[in-house]
């Protein structure tokens, strides 16, 4: 992910600040794939990327 394309992420979350890394946001990249990237001086860092399951809820009466 370049600078441009986190910037214009509508689905980011900032989480906080690191002394290594930078600014630390949790980043959408589509429907179910997400990223925690760090942003530091323009360069973004992708730290983790995962993808969650879809979830079946299953109400009993």
């Amino acid at each position: 992910m370049n600078y441009q394309a986190f910037k214009n992420n509508s689905s980011k979350e900032y989480l906080g600040f690191c002394e290594q890394k930078g600014f630390i946001y949790s980043v959408q990249l589509d429907e179910r794939r997400f990223a925690v990237v760090a942003l530091q001086n323009g360069q973004v860092t992708m730290l983790i990327q995962f993808t969650a399951q879809p979830c079946t809820v299953r109400m009993e009466v």
